[in-house]
């Protein structure tokens, strides 16, 4: 019998069957979706899907994606197919609430033309091209909302920007949050400095900004306070009623904030900069106690430092800058549970329950079990981390760093206005309690300084390093009756950095920046010697009564001196990346050769197997 024809048509059949089954398929199971993932990337959040139910109407999508040029940019077209799967996730679970295109805008086409109208920045490459990669989204009212580019480094934060752009469309009015400071920190203003922060929160939310002179606080639905200025009785009752009368909020009061001491253009801290903060009366009678004489730090979460001791670099840990981990942080609260890279802190506060009050104390964040006090003005003078670890006290203590007070809060003004004020007595409008209230402090403010949070990188751009930011956003969206969009923001990026080569590649530039700052000392300090002796005004007194010979062969000891301390430097910045290139030619090995292999040397014992059980 001829296999020839029987061949023929079994690969037939199979193409059939494989075709009918792609079919059968589509139709189907067309929005049936399976994420085997690790990190679950494509599968949508409970918040999402929530979101999702809300709307009442579709919403279409229009996916701007000049695909043919990012054919030509790997990191782009990997996070380009990162962004389309994840809007047809949206499309597939959305019942047909979202109706999905997506559209490769041509150079000098109407497409182009309509891209750039709607507000989609395009990122230009080559010489004239330029790369549309957004989205626009409308409702069947043409309200429209607008992501003008999808930069890579905001991955974690891609399914939270598409839901909040459902959220806003599903929300019939815009929630509004206000916000105190005594940093300069207010868009406009002149002598404010750019702030991650800010950013963000101006850009998902609608901001009021409090003036420092208030009288009357704005209508709004949230208070955010930052480091505030120095209240007064006045102003601190009208914090009160706003809490008295439903309104929530979020305080950052900080013992030591460097943030606000930060020196300005001109060389000098702001004007009235203030280095603590708080906001007594009102937290003692809502059922917090916090000490603006006293910091936290945790030795075990430290933060590792460069440190110059006796010429050298070095890297320390340093108690009073620390990382709290999702281990220190509570998983009953929807702002912090999700919550996987951390929070960093500088020279935070604490926070303790006043016994006897009628509000729930519900700690957010703490130090480990190994967390001490330190006074602050001892802080204050910057001590070194050797200095803090000598005298650091045993054994430590868990200590509260951010806690929600809810529940009953009482008002701390039940006689009306303080005395003194020129605030008119209402008996009927005064409040006196409330048994729905929401108040987040946190005993610290540079935990929303960009340095805290963002890592700036000549290769790769800026990218985040600590939960920081979600967590304010959290609580915001939160206070902000949204609590659909919480934990959005700590997604985990598609990106799997390799571990082991990133421990390996800190260890080696640990090594390498002490042992180049000990070569570089002691090229310093030769050129130095060198220069004493080609110049007499310079020379001291013992190499006056130096001959000229014992001169001409100090200096060629010295520049054979520096010539060995620059090859050994030399050395060192050539040998900085072995341990990492080894390593890496080890995984390519392993990832690429050993699968291939590892297939052909199983094939051939199981083709020998078989020859030898035929014979």
């Amino acid at each position: 019998m001829k296999r020839g024809p029987h061949l023929l048509a079994m690969l037939v059949a199979v193409f059939v069957l494989v075709a009918a089954g792609n079919l059968i398929a589509a139709r189907g199971f067309g929005g049936a979706r399976l994420d085997l993932t690790e990190r679950s990337l494509y599968e949508l959040s409970p918040g999402t899907v929530q979101t999702l139910r809300r709307l009442d109407e579709p919403v279409r999508w229009t996916f701007y994606y000049s695909r043919r040029l990012a054919a030509d940019y790997p990191a782009i077209r990997a996070y380009g197919a990162r962004v389309r799967e994840m809007l047809r996730g949206y499309e597939a679970v959305s019942g047909g609430r979202i109706i999905f295109e997506e559209i490769d805008p041509e150079a000098f086409s109407e497409r182009e033309d309509e891209a750039l109208e709607l507000g989609l920045q395009p990122a230009p490459v080559g010489e004239a091209d330029r790369l549309f990669f957004g989205l626009v989204a409308r409702d069947m009212i043409d309200e429209t909302h607008v992501i003008p580019y999808f930069a890579p480094e905001r991955e974690s934060l891609l399914e939270y920007e598409l839901t909040r752009i459902l959220a806003d469309l599903a929300r019939a009015d815009e929630p509004r949050l206000a916000i105190l400071t005594s940093l300069p920190i207010e868009t406009g203003r002149p002598g404010s400095r750019p702030s991650a922060a800010v950013v963000e929160l101006e850009s998902n939310y609608a901001v009021d900004w409090v003036q420092r002179a208030f009288v009357e606080l704005p209508e709004a639905d949230a208070l955010l306070i930052v480091h505030p200025p120095d209240l007064s009785d006045d102003q601190l009752y009208a914090i009160d009623q706003f809490v008295m009368g439903g309104g929530r909020v979020i305080a950052a009061i900080d013992p030591m904030a460097h943030l606000a001491l930060r020196a300005g253009p001109d060389g000098l801290p702001p004007p009235n900069a203030r280095r603590s903060s708080g906001l007594a009366p009102l937290l003692a009678i809502w059922g917090a106690a916090f000490d603006p004489e006293q910091v936290a730090m945790d030795i075990d979460l430290a933060l590792p430092v460069q440190v110059t001791e006796d010429g050298r670099t070095r890297v320390r840990g340093y108690p009073l800058w620390f990382s709290t981990g999702p281990q220190e942080m509570s998983d009953n609260d929807l702002a912090t549970s999700g919550l996987t890279r951390g929070v960093n802190f500088g020279s935070p506060g604490f926070l303790e329950a006043v016994p006897g009050r009628s509000s729930r104390f519900e700690p957010l964040i703490t130090t480990t079990a190994n967390g001490a006090r330190l006074p602050t003005e001892t802080a204050a003078r910057n001590p070194s981390p050797d200095e803090i670890t000598a005298d650091y006290p045993e054994p430590g203590e868990r200590l509260t760093l951010a806690a929600r007070l809810s529940g009953a809060l009482a008002t701390a003004y039940p006689d009306g206005p303080p005395a003194g004020s020129e605030i008119v007595h209402d008996p009927e409008a005064q409040l006196t309690e409330t048994t729905a209230g929401d108040v987040v402090i946190i005993a610290d403010a540079d935990w929303l300084d960009d340095s805290f949070f963002l890592r700036s990188d000549a290769a790769f751009g800026t990218s985040v390093v600590a939960d920081n930011l979600s967590l304010l956003v959290n609580l915001i969206d939160i206070a902000l009756g949204d609590p659909a969009l919480v934990g959005l923001r700590s997604r985990a990026p598609s990106a799997r950095p390799m571990l082991r080569v990133e421990q390996l590649r800190a260890d080696a530039e640990r090594r390498f920046v002490e042992e180049q700052a000990s070569l570089q000392d002691q090229i310093d300090t030769a050129q130095a010697r060198i220069a004493e002796l080609q110049n007499p005004s310079i020379t001291d007194e013992a190499s006056l009564t130096m001959e000229p010979v014992e001169i001409r062969a100090e200096m060629r000891a010295l520049r054979s001196d520096v010539l060995t301390a620059r090859n050994r430097l030399r050395d060192v910045e050539r040998d900085f990346r072995s341990d990492i290139d080894d390593l890496e030619a080890s995984l390519r090995f392993w990832a690429l050769w050993f699968p291939p292999l590892a297939v052909l040397l199983t094939g051939f014992v199981l083709a020998l197997l078989r020859r030898r059980g035929r014979a």
